[in-house]
Protein backbone atom coordinates (compact mmCIF):
# COMPACT_ATOMS: atom_id res chain seq x y z
CA UNK A 1 0.00 0.00 0.00
CA UNK A 2 1.46 3.70 -1.08
CA UNK A 3 1.65 6.36 0.86
CA UNK A 4 -1.14 7.93 -1.02
CA UNK A 5 -3.24 5.06 -0.34
CA UNK A 6 -2.69 5.20 3.67
CA UNK A 7 -3.62 8.46 3.68
CA UNK A 8 -6.86 8.20 1.48
CA UNK A 9 -8.15 5.09 3.88
CA UNK A 10 -7.37 6.73 6.89
CA UNK A 11 -9.62 9.61 5.57
CA UNK A 12 -12.20 7.12 4.59
CA UNK A 13 -12.47 6.10 7.96
CA UNK A 14 -12.60 9.51 9.74
CA UNK A 15 -15.42 9.83 7.30
CA UNK A 16 -17.17 6.84 8.07
CA UNK A 17 -17.15 8.02 11.66
CA UNK A 18 -18.98 11.33 10.91
CA UNK A 19 -21.10 9.39 8.26
CA UNK A 20 -22.55 7.82 10.71
CA UNK A 21 -23.00 9.69 12.96
CA UNK A 22 -24.80 12.37 11.68
CA UNK A 23 -26.80 10.36 8.78
CA UNK A 24 -28.41 7.63 11.09
CA UNK A 25 -31.84 7.53 11.55
CA UNK A 26 -33.57 9.02 14.47
CA UNK A 27 -34.72 6.73 17.33
CA UNK A 28 -30.79 6.20 18.86
CA UNK A 29 -30.02 3.52 16.62
CA UNK A 30 -26.42 3.96 15.96
CA UNK A 31 -24.44 1.21 17.98
CA UNK A 32 -23.97 -1.26 15.03
CA UNK A 33 -23.11 1.87 12.30
CA UNK A 34 -20.84 3.78 15.34
CA UNK A 35 -18.85 0.22 16.11
CA UNK A 36 -17.93 -0.28 12.63
CA UNK A 37 -17.06 3.61 11.95
CA UNK A 38 -14.48 3.56 15.27
CA UNK A 39 -13.62 -0.11 14.01
CA UNK A 40 -12.58 1.27 10.04
CA UNK A 41 -10.34 3.99 12.51
CA UNK A 42 -8.67 1.84 14.86
CA UNK A 43 -7.75 -1.45 12.20
CA UNK A 44 -6.47 1.23 9.39
CA UNK A 45 -4.18 2.93 11.55
CA UNK A 46 -2.08 0.57 13.91
CA UNK A 47 -2.54 -1.85 11.21
CA UNK A 48 -0.43 0.36 8.65
CA UNK A 49 2.06 1.68 11.23
CA UNK A 50 2.53 -2.39 12.10
CA UNK A 51 3.11 -3.49 8.67
CA UNK A 52 6.00 -1.04 8.49
CA UNK A 53 7.66 -2.40 11.51
CA UNK A 54 7.16 -5.60 10.22
CA UNK A 55 8.75 -4.98 6.44
CA UNK A 56 11.57 -3.44 8.57
CA UNK A 57 12.60 -6.47 10.42
CA UNK A 58 12.06 -8.68 7.35
CA UNK A 59 14.75 -6.41 5.49
CA UNK A 60 16.54 -6.52 8.54
CA UNK A 61 16.39 -10.68 8.55
CA UNK A 62 17.54 -10.67 4.81
CA UNK A 63 20.51 -8.54 4.89
CA UNK A 64 21.46 -10.65 7.47
CA UNK A 65 21.05 -13.64 5.54
CA UNK A 66 22.67 -12.11 2.78
CA UNK A 67 25.64 -11.65 4.51
CA UNK A 68 25.64 -15.54 6.07
CA UNK A 69 25.48 -16.60 2.69
CA UNK A 70 28.82 -15.07 1.32
CA UNK A 71 30.59 -16.06 4.14
CA UNK A 72 28.91 -19.61 4.10
CA UNK A 73 29.80 -19.98 0.38
CA UNK A 74 32.91 -18.69 0.50
CA UNK A 75 34.01 -20.92 3.43
CA UNK A 76 32.53 -23.96 1.16
CA UNK A 77 34.80 -22.87 -1.36
CA UNK A 78 38.05 -22.59 0.47
CA UNK A 79 37.27 -25.89 2.06
CA UNK A 80 37.70 -27.41 -1.98
CA UNK A 81 33.88 -27.94 -2.05
CA UNK A 82 32.53 -27.63 -5.97
CA UNK A 83 30.74 -24.56 -6.42
CA UNK A 84 26.93 -26.42 -7.27
CA UNK A 85 27.24 -28.14 -4.40
CA UNK A 86 28.88 -25.78 -1.76
CA UNK A 87 26.08 -23.39 -2.94
CA UNK A 88 23.52 -25.93 -1.81
CA UNK A 89 25.20 -26.39 1.34
CA UNK A 90 25.44 -22.45 1.79
CA UNK A 91 21.53 -22.28 1.27
CA UNK A 92 20.53 -24.54 3.76
CA UNK A 93 18.40 -23.30 6.23
CA UNK A 94 17.51 -20.52 4.49
CA UNK A 95 13.57 -20.36 3.31
CA UNK A 96 14.40 -17.28 1.25
CA UNK A 97 16.95 -19.06 -0.93
CA UNK A 98 14.49 -21.78 -2.25
CA UNK A 99 14.77 -20.80 -5.66
CA UNK A 100 18.43 -20.43 -5.87
CA UNK A 101 18.90 -23.41 -4.37
CA UNK A 102 16.08 -25.28 -6.74
CA UNK A 103 17.92 -23.83 -9.54
CA UNK A 104 20.99 -25.08 -8.90
CA UNK A 105 20.15 -28.57 -8.16
CA UNK A 106 18.23 -28.69 -11.86
CA UNK A 107 21.36 -27.35 -13.38
CA UNK A 108 19.54 -23.88 -14.31
CA UNK A 109 20.74 -20.45 -14.67
CA UNK A 110 21.88 -19.39 -10.97
CA UNK A 111 22.61 -16.14 -11.79
CA UNK A 112 18.98 -15.34 -13.07
CA UNK A 113 17.49 -16.80 -9.82
CA UNK A 114 20.36 -14.80 -7.44
CA UNK A 115 18.82 -11.59 -9.50
CA UNK A 116 15.49 -12.68 -8.70
CA UNK A 117 15.66 -13.18 -5.39
CA UNK A 118 17.69 -9.68 -5.11
CA UNK A 119 14.35 -8.10 -6.10
CA UNK A 120 12.69 -9.03 -2.37
CA UNK A 121 13.53 -6.04 0.28
CA UNK A 122 16.38 -6.32 1.76
CA UNK A 123 18.00 -9.33 -0.56
CA UNK A 124 19.62 -6.53 -2.95
CA UNK A 125 23.08 -7.52 -1.58
CA UNK A 126 22.74 -10.39 -4.13
CA UNK A 127 22.91 -8.71 -6.89
CA UNK A 128 27.12 -8.32 -6.43
CA UNK A 129 26.85 -12.01 -5.41
CA UNK A 130 25.38 -12.83 -8.87
CA UNK A 131 27.69 -10.20 -10.39
CA UNK A 132 30.50 -12.15 -9.10
CA UNK A 133 29.07 -15.80 -10.23
CA UNK A 134 29.19 -14.11 -13.59
CA UNK A 135 32.59 -13.46 -13.98
CA UNK A 136 33.60 -15.78 -12.41
CA UNK A 137 31.84 -18.20 -14.36
CA UNK A 138 32.62 -16.51 -18.14
CA UNK A 139 36.55 -16.20 -16.52
CA UNK A 140 36.96 -18.82 -14.74
CA UNK A 141 38.25 -16.39 -12.01
CA UNK A 142 38.14 -17.63 -8.10
CA UNK A 143 35.13 -17.06 -6.97
CA UNK A 144 36.15 -17.74 -2.93
CA UNK A 145 37.84 -14.73 -2.97
CA UNK A 146 35.13 -12.28 -4.51
CA UNK A 147 32.60 -13.88 -2.10
CA UNK A 148 34.99 -12.62 0.84
CA UNK A 149 34.95 -8.67 -0.43
CA UNK A 150 31.68 -8.71 -0.90
CA UNK A 151 30.40 -10.24 2.20
CA UNK A 152 32.78 -7.81 3.84
CA UNK A 153 31.42 -4.68 1.86
CA UNK A 154 27.93 -5.85 3.12
CA UNK A 155 28.37 -6.36 6.80
CA UNK A 156 29.99 -2.54 6.06
CA UNK A 157 27.13 -1.39 4.96
CA UNK A 158 25.00 -2.88 7.60
CA UNK A 159 27.57 -1.04 10.16
CA UNK A 160 26.48 2.07 9.16
CA UNK A 161 22.80 1.53 8.95
CA UNK A 162 22.82 0.34 12.56
CA UNK A 163 24.75 3.40 13.21
CA UNK A 164 22.00 5.78 11.42
CA UNK A 165 19.39 3.82 12.90
CA UNK A 166 20.49 4.57 16.36
CA UNK A 167 20.75 8.41 15.07
CA UNK A 168 17.45 8.63 14.75
CA UNK A 169 15.90 6.29 17.34
CA UNK A 170 15.33 9.46 19.50
CA UNK A 171 13.34 11.23 16.55
CA UNK A 172 11.37 8.22 16.44
CA UNK A 173 10.80 7.35 19.98
CA UNK A 174 9.42 11.51 20.65
CA UNK A 175 7.14 11.29 17.84
CA UNK A 176 5.56 7.60 19.27
CA UNK A 177 5.58 9.97 22.46
CA UNK A 178 3.44 12.18 20.91
CA UNK A 179 1.19 10.33 19.21
CA UNK A 180 0.70 8.78 23.21
CA UNK A 181 0.34 12.15 24.77
CA UNK A 182 -3.78 12.44 23.98
CA UNK A 183 -4.21 9.18 25.77
CA UNK A 184 -2.38 10.79 28.90
CA UNK A 185 -4.69 14.09 28.77
CA UNK A 186 -7.25 11.96 28.91
CA UNK A 187 -6.54 9.38 31.74
CA UNK A 188 -5.13 12.97 33.68
CA UNK A 189 -8.80 14.77 32.81
CA UNK A 190 -10.43 11.60 34.03
CA UNK A 191 -8.37 12.23 37.47
CA UNK A 192 -9.90 15.55 37.49
CA UNK A 193 -13.31 14.75 37.70
CA UNK A 194 -13.94 15.17 34.27
CA UNK A 195 -15.76 13.00 31.79
CA UNK A 196 -13.93 13.24 28.28
CA UNK A 197 -14.82 9.95 27.16
CA UNK A 198 -18.68 10.57 27.07
CA UNK A 199 -17.97 13.30 25.12
CA UNK A 200 -16.10 11.90 22.30
CA UNK A 201 -17.96 8.75 22.53
CA UNK A 202 -21.50 10.24 22.79
CA UNK A 203 -22.23 12.62 19.29
CA UNK A 204 -21.11 13.89 16.46
CA UNK A 205 -18.90 16.39 17.32
CA UNK A 206 -16.85 14.18 19.75
CA UNK A 207 -16.44 11.43 17.33
CA UNK A 208 -15.56 13.41 14.65
CA UNK A 209 -12.47 15.18 17.11
CA UNK A 210 -12.02 12.18 18.16
CA UNK A 211 -11.41 10.83 14.41
CA UNK A 212 -9.46 13.40 13.45
CA UNK A 213 -7.27 13.14 16.31
CA UNK A 214 -6.49 9.56 15.89
CA UNK A 215 -6.15 9.93 11.78
CA UNK A 216 -3.42 13.38 12.81
CA UNK A 217 -1.34 10.79 15.55
CA UNK A 218 -1.52 8.33 12.96
CA UNK A 219 -0.24 10.55 10.36
CA UNK A 220 2.65 11.79 11.93
CA UNK A 221 3.86 8.60 13.10
CA UNK A 222 3.45 7.10 10.05
CA UNK A 223 5.59 10.14 8.28
CA UNK A 224 8.17 10.00 10.75
CA UNK A 225 8.75 6.56 10.14
CA UNK A 226 8.56 6.88 6.28
CA UNK A 227 11.44 9.52 6.73
CA UNK A 228 13.27 6.79 8.76
CA UNK A 229 12.77 4.24 6.20
CA UNK A 230 13.64 6.64 3.64
CA UNK A 231 17.13 7.05 5.49
CA UNK A 232 17.97 3.59 5.99
CA UNK A 233 17.00 2.04 3.20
Amino acid sequence: MTGAQVVVSLVLAVATVVVATTKAPAGGRTGPVLVQGRSAVWSHVPHRLLARVGERRTRQRRRAAVIELCDALAAELHAGVPVLQALDQACRGGPDWTRIVTTARVGGDVVAALRTTAARPGADGLVAVAAAWEVSARSGGALAGVLDRVGAGLRDEEEARAEVSTSLAPARATAKLLAALPVFGLALGMSMGARPLDFLLGGGLGLACLGCGVLLAGLGVWWVERLVDAVEV
